[in-house]
């Protein structure tokens, strides 16, 4: 799949999962007890040119979108504990005197000052030129970023993350949380320990693995991986390459290959099903340990068959679909 090669191997984005959780960990675990208080702070950066926003957060919610050309806002919505009330209001205030953020010419950053947040979560509302890139590396919270040029990179303990109409690559890495990505004009690698992926309309390679979770891929436009270790993995509106692995569940694909396209599916434990329309054209090899295998489109024998084992030829026969799984049924509608 040469047009995802530039895209991180999903392998070793897997390594960073667990010191992220583990900074997750770390950073929200003193955001307990005691009275609790709540504050805001408003800030304004005038930029010039192509925006950097770089967000290092320990606990707390994230959402990214354009606003102006020119500048750069950001809210902070400030929880903050302490042993006593004094304590408690005593922090909101050092936030709001403080922040957490700073300007560097066009690159913004949020979080990672040094200052100490003990006890104290901020929730940012930013709005940025639409000539923005962003990389964030969240301890807890949901992330939602839409509508900048990007790239976008994201690295997340644990906490959702959403990211709609970016204009370049997307990178998410998280450690759990459902990862959802849509309207992508470059390429998407996403990378979960367990939870579930959403990819929808994407230009680009689209290259998905989780530990444990379910992969959803809609309408793609390039070559596809999804690998799962336990989950579905379901794509429609395929047609270039794709290889989707399953370790224990099913898989579920609606497209049609192209004429010089390879379809690789292959489930462990779990029935495949693939929905074709009635022009598609391919070579067909199934294979199933301990299951049926039901073509109901007309095919054409080639070699040797049997009630587990299928080599066919569906219309022309240009493109190349091979189907694997060790107990579960194949299906072609």
């Amino acid at each position: 799949m040469s047009s995802s090669d530039k895209m991180t191997q999903p392998s070793q984005r897997v390594l960073f999962l667990a010191e992220v959780i583990t900074l997750s960990a770390a950073l929200v675990a003193g955001c307990m007890g005691g009275p609790g208080v709540q504050g805001t702070f408003e800030r304004t950066f005038n930029v010039n040119g192509p925006v950097e926003l770089e967000v290092a957060t320990g606990s707390g919610n994230v959402h990214v979108a354009p606003g102006s050309a020119g500048e750069v806002r950001i809210r902070g919505e400030i929880h903050a504990r302490g042993w006593s009330d004094d304590n408690a209001r005593e922090k909101l205030s050092s936030v709001q005197s403080n922040p957490p953020v700073s300007q560097d010419n066009n690159l913004i950053r949020i979080g990672a000052t040094g200052m100490s947040l003990d006890n104290v979560s901020i929730d940012y509302t930013v709005t940025v030129p639409a000539n923005t890139a962003f990389h964030d590396r969240s301890g807890s919270g949901d992330v939602d970023v839409t509508g900048i040029q990007g790239p976008a990179n994201f690295t997340a303990g644990s906490g959702d993350i959403n990211a709609t109409g970016i204009g370049g690559d997307v990178q998410a890495t998280a450690g759990s949380g459902t990862v959802e990505i849509s309207s992508v004009q470059g390429q998407t690698q996403v990378t979960t320990g367990s939870g579930d992926i959403v990819v929808r309309d994407t230009k680009g390679a689209v290259r998905t693995h989780t530990g444990s979770g379910n992969i959803e891929i809609r309408e793609p436009n390039d070559n596809v991986v999804a690998d799962t270790g336990s989950g579905d993995v379901t794509v429609s509106g395929a047609h270039a390459d794709l290889r989707a692995h399953t370790g224990s569940g099913g898989i579920s694909i609606d497209g049609n290959p192209g004429t010089s396209n390879y379809w690789d599916l292959h489930a462990s434990s779990g029935d495949v099903t693939l929905h074709i329309p009635s022009n598609a054209s391919f070579r067909l090899y199934a294979r199933s340990s301990s299951g049926d295998i039901d073509t109901q489109v007309p095919i054409v024998m080639e070699g040797t068959t049997s009630k587990h084992e299928l080599r066919a030829r569906i219309g022309d026969g240009k493109a190349r679909v091979e189907i694997e799984t060790s107990s579960g049924n194949i299906t072609l509608h």
